[in-house]
C-alpha cells in the first residue's frame, strides 16, 4: 500500500515547512533536541503521508536555513515533486529563491506552492504572496502550479493540498530507471538487537532481503538481514521509496550520509565524474576551469575541482557564462559514488552561494591526457548530453574505451545482467548508429578506433613487405605483435585483434591468404611477392641442403656457411619456403623440409604406439638431440602423444591422401 513516490518540502527558514507537515501527517520531524530547542529543523525529517485511498507515500521535511542548504540538497536528491513553502506574511525570502533553483537544477517537474500562516493575514496579503509566488515561478520547474492559502494552526486548506498531491501523482510517470539497485546514505544508526541501520531514498534498481550490497566508497559488503518501509517490514524494494535496510554484519562507524548502498559489483567509487554543468542566471560570475566548488550528489557534500574540456580559437579553456550550459569533469578530493544520469549541485566553496549543477554523463571518466584524445571524448560527452538512454550510455562507454570487450561494458555499466543483455542487445542491433562496429558478439570498437587501427596494420604490413619481399604475407600472431611495438592495439589482446582483423579484411583494406597448414597469412592489397631468379636459386639450393641432411637435420648457422650466404639471406630463404611449407625450423634452428617430415610419420607409423626416443633414434640411425626434437615437433602438431617415456600415434593418413605436417 506504499506509493514509490517521494515530496520534498522546500523553503525559506520559519516559513512553517515543519509545522505543515506535522498537520498532515501528525509527525513532528524535528526529532533531535537542538532542533526543538532552537525552534528550527537542522536534520532531515521524514513522514509518512496516508491519502483517502489508503496508500502511503514519503514526505521529507528540509531544513530551511542558508546554513543547512547541503542538508536540503540531500533530502530534495530523488524526490518526485515538491511542495515550495512560503509564509504569506514575509512572501518570497533568499532560501525560497534558493531552494527553488536548487529543485531546477535537480530536475523536479511536480509540485505545488503551500502559502503558509493564513490565519495570520488579511485577504488582501494573501493576494499579495499568491502574486509574488506566481512572479517567482515563472519560468522555472513549478510554473503554473497549484498555489493554495493554508492554515498548520486552523487546518484551513489542509484538505485541498493533500487532494493536490492526490492529482501530483497521478500525474507523474513511473520511474524509468535501468540501473541497478543504488541507495544514497541520508541517515545510519544502530539498534540493540538489529546492528546497523540505514535509510535513504531507492533512486533506481531493487533489493530484496537476504541480497549481498556493496557500501561504497568504503567498499565494504554487507547483507541485507531486513527491509522496511515506515516501519512496516517488507522482503523487497524497488525505486522510488523511502527505506530502511539493517546490514549484517557491517561496523557502524563505516556507515553515514553520503555512502550509499548498491547492488553487488554493479558500481565503483570514482574521483573522476564526465558531466553537463548548467550555471544559474542568478550567478555572480561565471564558472572557471579548476574552479574549487562544494559538489552537492546523492547525499554526499564534498570539495571538487571543475574541469572544463572545450578550448576557444586561442586553444585557452572556455568559460560557462551565469545561464549557459557546456560539458564538465567534476574531480571530488575524496572518492564518490555516482549513478548514471544522477543530478547534482554545485556551490561556491566560499561564500556558500548556489551556481548551478546538471546530469552525470559518465560517473566513472577519465580526463584525456592530450588535445587530441580531449576532442574525442568531449565528442562522446556531447552526443550523450543530446540523447541520454540506456543503450546511448553504453555506445558512450564503448567510444570512452575505443574498444570495449563485453565483459568491461557490464562491468561499468551499472545494470543487472538481464538489464543489460536488453540494452546491449540493442546496441548491437544498431552499432552503426552509434559510430561503433561489433565484433566477436557483443564486443565493440568505435568506428573512428577501426580507421586508426586498420591504417597502422597496413603501415606494419607494409614495413613488413619491404622487408621481406620474398614473402606473401604475416599469420595474425606475428602481425599482433607488430602493432604492439607500435602502440597501436590499445586494450586489445591477441583473441580481439583476430576476430577484429576479419571485420578488417571484410572492409577490404587488407588482404588474407591461407597457407598449405591452413593458417591466415594477412599482407597489404597492393603487394606482390619479389622473387628474382637468384633467391630462387637460393632457395632452392637451401631446401636441397635440408633434404640431404635427412634425420642428421642441418642448422640454420650450419646452411649458412656451407652456402656462402650472409644471416639476413638464409633467413629470407627459410622464411620463404616455411611459407610454403617445404621446411619447418623446429628446437634450436634445425631445418625440418617436408620430404623429411613424410619419411619421419613413416618410421613412427611402422613402430606403432611403442614409440620411444631410443627406438626412433635407433630406427633412424642419428643421435637423441635430433630424434628428440622431431618428436616434439609431432607432439606439437598432435600427430604423436606422450604418455610417460612412450608415445602413441593419434595422426592417421587418411585415404591415402597426402599428410600436411
Amino acid at each position: 500500500m506504499e506509493y514509490p513516490f517521494i515530496l520534498g518540502t522546500a523553503g525559506h527558514i520559519d516559513h512553517g515547512k515543519t509545522a505543515l507537515v506535522r498537520a498532515m501527517t501528525g509527525v513532528d520531524c524535528d526529532r533531535l533536541s537542538e532542533e526543538k530547542r532552537r525552534g528550527i529543523t537542522i536534520e532531515l525529517g521524514f513522514a509518512p503521508l496516508t491519502m483517502k485511498n489508503g496508500r502511503t507515500l514519503s514526505i521529507i521535511d528540509v531544513p530551511g536555513h542558508e546554513k543547512f542548504i547541503r542538508q536540503m540538497t540531500a533530502g530534495a536528491a530523488g524526490i518526485d515533486a515538491a511542495m515550495l513553502v512560503i509564509a504569506a506574511d514575509e512572501g518570497v525570502m533568499p532560501q525560497t529563491r534558493e531552494h527553488l533553483d536548487i529543485l531546477n537544477i535537480l530536475g523536479v517537474k511536480f509540485g505545488l506552492i503551500a502559502l503558509t500562516k493564513k490565519d495570520i493575514v488579511n485577504d488582501e496579503t494573501l493576494e499579495i504572496a499568491a502574486a509574488e509566488a506566481a512572479e517567482l515561478t515563472r519560468g522555472s520547474c513549478l510554473e503554473g502550479t497549484a498555489v493554495i492559502p493554508v492554515s498548520s494552526v486552523t487546518g484551513e486548506g489542509i484538505a485541498e493540498i493533500i487532494e493536490e498531491i492526490e492529482r501530483i501523482i497521478e500525474g507523474v510517470p513511473t520511474r524509468k530507471s535501468f540501473g541497478a539497485f543504488f541507495l544514497p546514505i541520508d541517515r545510519a544508526f544502530g539498534m540493540k538487537g538489529f546492528g546497523s541501520v540505514v535509510t535513504g531514498t531507492s533512486y533506481q534498481g531493487s533489493v530484496s532481503e537476504g541480497d549481498e550490497v556493496d557500501v561504497l566508497p568504503s567498499g565494504l559488503r554487507a547483507k541485507v538481514r531486513s527491509i522496511q518501509i515506515h516501519g512496516e517490514k517488507t522482503r523487497s524494494v524497488s525505486a522510488g521509496f523511502r527505506v530502511a535496510l539493517n546490514l549484517s554484519p557491517f561496523p557502524l562507524e563505516q556507515l553515514g550520509r553520503g555512502g550509499a548502498v548498491c547492488a553487488k559489483d554493479a558500481f565503483m567509487a570514482t574521483e573522476c565524474v564526465g558531466a553537463w554543468l548548467d550555471v544559474l542566471p542568478s550567478s555572480p560570475e561565471p564558472v572557471d576551469h579548476w574552479q574549487r566548488v562544494r559538489l552537492h550528489i546523492g547525499t554526499s557534500d564534498v570539495l571538487a575541482r571543475v574541469s572544463l574540456p572545450r578550448l576557444d580559437r586561442h586553444g585557452k579553456k572556455t568559460l560557462i557564462e551565469p545561464g549557459e550550459g557546456a560539458l564538465a569533469y567534476l574531480l571530488p578530493e575524496s572518492k564518490i559514488t555516482a549513478a548514471a544520469g544522477e543530478r547534482f549541485v554545485i556551490r561556491h566553496y566560499s561564500p556558500l552561494i548556489t551556481i548551478g549543477g546538471g546530469r552525470v554523463l559518465l560517473p566513472n571518466a577519465e580526463r584525456a591526457s592530450d588535445r587530441k584524445e580531449r576532442a574525442r571524448k568531449t565528442e562522446i560527452l556531447e552526443r550523450l548530453a543530446r540523447d541520454f538512454g540506456p543503450a546511448q550510455f553504453l555506445a558512450a562507454l564503448a567510444r570512452d574505451r575505443e574498444i570495449a570487450r563485453s565483459e568491461y561494458l557490464f562491468k561499468h555499466s551499472q545494470m543487472e545482467r538481464e538489464t543489460f543483455g536488453k540494452f546491449s542487445g540493442e546496441l548491437s542491433a544498431n552499432a552503426d548508429k552509434y559510430g561503433l562496429i561489433e565484433f566477436g558478439g557483443g564486443n565493440f570498437i568505435s568506428d573512428v578506433t577501426f580507421e586508426t587501427l586498420a591504417e597502422a596494420i597496413l603501415k606494419c604490413l607494409r614495413s613488413f613487405h619491404s622487408r621481406h619481399p620474398e614473402i606473401s604475407g604475416i599469420d595474425a600472431e606475428e602481425l599482433f605483435a607488430l602493432v604492439r611495438k607500435e602502440n597501436a592495439a590499445g586494450a586489445l589482446d591477441a583473441r580481439a585483434f583476430k576476430i577484429i582483423m576479419a571485420e578488417i579484411v571484410t572492409a577490404r583494406k587488407i588482404v588474407f591468404s591461407s597457407t598449405h597448414q591452413s593458417e591466415v597469412r594477412y599482407f597489404a592489397p597492393e603487394f606482390k611477392p619479389a622473387l628474382d631468379d637468384e633467391f630462387m636459386s637460393l632457395a632452392e639450393r637451401l631446401r636441397i641442403l635440408a633434404e640431404e641432411a635427412e634425420f642428421k637435420l642441418a642448422e640454420i648457422s650450419e646452411a649458412q656457411a656451407a652456402l656462402g650466404i650472409s644471416e639476413k639471406a638464409v633467413k629470407k630463404a627459410v622464411g620463404y619456403l616455411m611459407e610454403n611449407d617445404d621446411l619447418r625450423v623446429i628446437g634450436e634452428g634445425l631445418l625440418f623440409p617436408k620430404k623429411t617430415r613424410e619419411k619421419m610419420y613413416e618410421i613412427l607409423r611402422s613402430i606403432g604406439d611403442g614409440i620411444t626416443i631410443a627406438t626412433l633414434r635407433d630406427a633412424i640411425g642419428t643421435s637423441r638431440k635430433y630424434s628428440l626434437a622431431m618428436l616434439e615437433f609431432f607432439d606439437s602438431i598432435s600427430v604423436t602423444k606422450r604418455i610417460g617415456d612412450k608415445r602413441i600415434l593419434i595422426k592417421r593418413r587418411a585415404n591415402g591422401s597426402d599428410n600436411q605436417f
